[in-house]
């Protein structure tokens, strides 16, 4: 009896860490099959492939979970990123995705950030955005060295707070270096969210985009 008791007990115990390791097995298949070809299998990125490195320290300290979700919701127009609806990863497999992401760098627990509208003159923004970014960027945020910053897909994810964080953060390992939080930076994030534009807009202007495209052929 005792015996059989003590069975059951390790069985309890370890069932949670069983779980655990399962849920990673099935998030690292899942991202495997979704998300690795552009995005690597390890995050490192793939040679000749335009993706975010996820496994960057500076990514994995300031995207949070929502962050992430919302990305994979709404794919990246400028980067022929998939937006994966919840008829493509239901919300519990993209949550395993997440977890898989999470288990590059373990280590790091993501910041919270606070969702506030940063104030700043886009005008000055657009000035200092082309001094200071638009080398990596493009002229116009469409992505270059660096990803598109303009995308509607990054811009209806990414609160202020993220971006003023990813700058001030860096890239640790890239070309993109930290910067400090200064009123030009500001000025420059508010350029950046005046270009954003709903997401069934940016659908229908890309739709619009390729059948033109197809009838020029």
């Amino acid at each position: 009896m005792f015996g059989g008791t003590a069975v059951l007990l390790v069985g309890i115990l370890l069932a949670p860490s069983l779980q655990a390791k399962g849920e990673l097995v099935r998030g690292h298949e899942l991202y495997k099959t979704n998300c690795a070809s552009c995005h690597g299998e390890d995050g490192k990125g793939v040679k000749g492939v335009k993706a975010a490195t996820l496994n960057n320290e500076g990514f994995l300290k300031i995207a949070s979970d929502d962050y992430i979700l919302k990305s994979m919701r709404a794919g990246r127009f400028n980067q022929n990123m998939t937006a994966f609806d919840h008829t493509k990863i239901p919300d519990e497999k993209a949550q395993l995705i997440i977890k898989n992401i999470r288990s590059f760098r373990p280590d790091i627990q993501p910041q919270d950030l606070k969702n506030e509208r940063i104030v700043g003159d886009p005008v000055k923004g657009e000035a200092y955005y082309k001094q200071v970014c638009a080398a990596c960027h493009g002229p116009n945020g469409e992505g270059g060295i660096g990803s598109s910053i303009t995308d509607p897909g990054f811009l209806n994810a990414a609160t202020d707070e993220f971006i003023l964080k990813s700058v001030t953060t860096g890239r640790p390992g890239t070309s993109m270096p930290a910067y400090p939080d200064t009123q030009e930076l500001r000025n420059t994030i508010s350029f950046l969210r005046s270009k954003q534009i709903p997401l069934d807009v940016a659908q229908e202007n890309a739709e619009k985009k390729k059948a033109e495209e197809k009838a020029a052929k």
